[in-house]
């Protein structure tokens, strides 16, 4: 909706009503972003029927009219640092790690989504520190995912000739 100058966006709830938020000040500029705004491509399959909608409905429901851009899969609490800022809220006293199963469940449910995934995040915690990084590194690879990333803090990296070599040689 146009107001003068703004963009709105609304939406109608029937718990709620009508909820409306800003999404620019300036409509010239909006028209020409709009421009450059790519299609929706709707997943190939869902998780889950739409029961309350988003964002109270978890995994890719019927109403999602995009596919995932990017997939971060978190495989640990655990780190090796403390850092008063963590957004993942993880530290060494956090000790859980997602088991391989369940990860390659994961990857599986995401494959099934989107054919060929674009890109995956592995992260965490501090994902290197997972007892099966590699493990997981591999499934990863074994399915048609064009592009993995490790959201690391690097210190196994910097530390650990031997880890490094061996993430080397696990490169495509």
């Amino acid at each position: 909706q146009i107001s003068g100058n703004e963009v709105w966006y609304e939406k109608r709830c029937k718990q709620h009503g009508v909820q409306s938020t800003l999404v620019s000040t300036d409509q010239a500029y909006w028209r020409l972003c709009k421009d450059f705004i790519k299609p929706g491509d709707r997943p190939l399959a869902f998780q889950r029927h739409t029961e309350f909608g988003c964002p109270y409905d978890c995994g890719l429901c019927p109403d999602h009219e995009q596919h995932s851009c990017l997939a971060l899969i978190e495989i640990t609490e655990h780190c090796n640092l403390t850092c008063p800022v963590c957004f993942a809220d993880s530290s060494p006293a956090r000790s859980s790690f997602t088991p391989l199963a369940k990860i390659e469940t994961m990857l599986d449910a995401l494959v099934a989504s989107e054919g060929e995934p674009d890109l995956v995040q592995i992260s965490g915690g501090e994902p290197t520190l997972h007892p099966d990084f590699f493990a997981i590194l591999d499934a990863v690879r074994a399915r048609p995912i064009r592009h993995v990333m490790i959201n690391t803090n690097g210190l196994r990296i910097a530390r650990e000739p031997d880890f490094v070599a061996k993430l080397a040689a696990n490169k495509r």
